[in-house]
């Protein structure tokens, strides 16, 4: 059984991010992370990403990272699985 998201000691820095670009989906940037739970209870990750490379400038300052929605599930030892960024125009079930 996870544990619940809003317990803080269920959370700790790791060296490498575990929700990244994803140049299959062309997903690059995926950033500011929160969640929620749909109607039915599934817990959703919500976060911007962008669909292109070319950026002039910052990539922090880029205006467009739209906010996306993408269910997640849980480990046996109780951490998020976040999977990859799923490409765009990919329903969400």
């Amino acid at each position: 059984m996870p544990m619940p998201i809003h317990s803080s000691p269920g959370w700790h820095k790791l060296p490498q991010p575990v929700f990244r670009t994803h140049w299959q989906n062309r997903q690059f940037g995926p950033g500011h992370n929160s969640f929620t739970v749909d109607e039915q209870g599934e817990d959703v990750l919500v976060y911007h990403a962008r669909n292109y490379t070319e950026i002039e400038g910052d990539p922090l300052w880029d205006p467009n990272r739209h906010t996306r929605l993408k269910y997640f599930d849980w480990r046996e030892d109780g951490t998020p699985d976040f999977g990859v960024p799923p490409a765009d125009h990919t329903s969400v079930p």
